[in-house]
């Protein structure tokens, strides 16, 4: 039962914070911790503390537990073991003595031995959880129906243990979130402990419940607000929930908390609650922030790029989003589509510009305007190109985008080269899937419309639009083609 002393280590501290750490052996233990520390043995520095401190204790069985888990701090399990023996020998029905020895056994990695003594310390004190949960701890993952089952019989023993928050974590650390949220949505979230509460807003933001995570992460920071983690959380659930509002506000909160030590994703997150706030500069300056921290992080690039974008500077947003595609050999094909996009927007730009210089008699500049739009119509080429070798299944995407852009920048005899081959290859498909529609539609129309309208080719441009009649869903296209083929409205 590899590695169950992790799954007991928290359990084991939590045991130290039970009920028996107020009496009045505590500050003497603390000492007596202190000692251990550099004298882990206890039989040299610490000699005198310890004696002190069996001599006026050892009839308490409380008491000795305490000095058993001073022991287990400092890995001297013989000694913790010993501790335990004098408590059974005061109190056989100690179950804290019991889950003592447990816990060496799993610190030793030894489930089974441990699980043992748990079971011991259940059939001895029955109203003890600790002996329960530990028990169950052991076989969160090597058997859940087993664990569960003894936190129902604790459920049945101990009723006002808040089994379901520890249902919640048994089910997140075996990595089930769905599970682990369901659990901690039926415990009291006002008294659950503070690592719980953790758990149950991380198994909520997994699972996609946005808004019951940022809902949960406010409580938690109410309850505790010297926890800059609850922060975090909260911004994460805002931000991918989209309370635009509520994510600037927890970000700027977390940034601004000196006592927290700062992620790169944080400053991700800030930016990202700021693009969804329409504050373009100022996710920039944190997009940044972020990829300074941590420059394996590429997509931060590409986010910049993107707020670029939102503020009409195409050169800036072409600057990163090449950086981004160098940095980035797992580039996904939208990605490739939105460098070509901006290079599209470039070439858009300068068209409209030349047809402006044109209506204002400014033939001068018409020329090198024209040099522009085609040098940016070649790089959206380019990346097009690159795109279909990298992924050929885009190959019918990046034809239609090709003949599409070419035809909005009035190019058609170019249009037409990207257009009837990708048409005419569709069509001769057995079946179209919705993607297949799309792009012969769509691609018929510009078609259709090049040949009517431009070429003055109806009788070319009848099939096509035949097409648009079969295939589209745009009523605006069908009405065109009806129109077109002289069809009666």
């Amino acid at each position: 039962m590899k590695a169950v002393k992790y799954l007991v280590m928290g359990a084991f501290v939590l045991g130290m914070s039970a009920p028996v750490m107020a009496q009045d052996y505590i500050s003497a233990v603390q000492e007596v911790a202190k000692a251990l520390e550099s004298d882990p043995t206890g039989l040299g520095s610490a000699k005198q503390a310890v004696k002190t401190y069996t001599k006026t204790y050892k009839k308490n069985p409380e008491a000795m537990v305490a000095l058993g888990n001073t022991y287990i701090t400092v890995k001297n399990f013989e000694q913790a073991i010993a501790c335990a023996d004098l408590a059974l020998k005061k109190n056989k029905d100690f179950g804290d003595a019991y889950i003592l020895k447990g816990d060496v056994e799993a610190l030793k990695d030894d489930g089974g031995a441990a699980a043992m003594w748990y079971q011991q310390a259940m059939q001895h004190d029955p109203k003890n959880p600790f002996g329960y949960t530990r028990y169950s701890s052991v076989y969160r993952k090597v058997d859940p129906k087993e664990s569960e089952r003894i936190l129902q019989e604790l459920r049945r023993n101990v009723p006002d243990y808040p089994i379901d928050a520890e249902m919640g974590h048994n089910h997140y650390e075996n990595g089930d979130d769905a599970k682990a949220f369901e659990a901690y949505s039926k415990a009291n979230v006002n008294t659950m402990q503070e690592t719980y509460l953790g758990e149950y807003i991380l198994s909520a933001f997994a699972t996609g419940k946005y808004d019951q995570g940022l809902d949960i992460a406010k409580k938690a920071i109410s309850r505790f607000p010297k926890n800059g983690g609850f922060l975090r959380l909260a911004m994460f659930n805002a931000v991918e929930g989209n309370n635009v509002s509520d994510g600037i506000s927890f970000a700027e909160k977390l940034i601004n908390n000196n006592e927290v030590e700062k992620r790169s994703n944080d400053y991700t997150y800030y930016a990202r609650a700021l693009m969804a706030g329409e504050q373009y500069e100022k996710a920039i300056e944190q997009f940044t922030k972020a990829f300074s921290m941590d420059n394996t992080t590429v997509s931060n690039l590409q986010s910049i790029s993107d707020a670029y974008t939102k503020l009409g500077n195409v050169d800036k947003a072409e600057e990163y989003s090449i950086k981004y595609l160098d940095s980035n050999p797992n580039a996904k094909p939208s990605e490739y589509s939105k460098l070509a996009s901006v290079y599209v927007e470039k070439a858009t730009q300068a068209h409209k510009a030349a047809k402006d210089a044109l209506e204002a008699n400014k033939k001068a500049d018409v020329s090198s305007i024209k040099a522009e739009k085609s040098e940016n119509w070649q790089k959206a080429l380019n990346i097009y190109r690159m795109l279909v070798e990298k992924y050929p299944h885009t190959a019918d995407y990046a034809a239609f985008q090709k003949g599409h852009q070419a035809f909005s920048l009035e190019l058609d005899d170019e249009a037409l080269t990207y257009l009837e081959p990708m048409v005419n290859n569709i069509k001769a498909k057995a079946e179209l899937d919705d993607n297949d529609k799309y792009y012969l539609s769509n691609g018929s129309f510009d078609i259709g419309y090049i040949y009517w309208a431009s070429k003055d080719n109806l009788e070319a441009a009848k099939p096509f639009f035949q097409n648009v009649l079969n295939y589209s869903e745009v009523e605006t296209q069908k009405k065109i083609a009806r129109q077109a083929l002289g069809i009666e409205e």
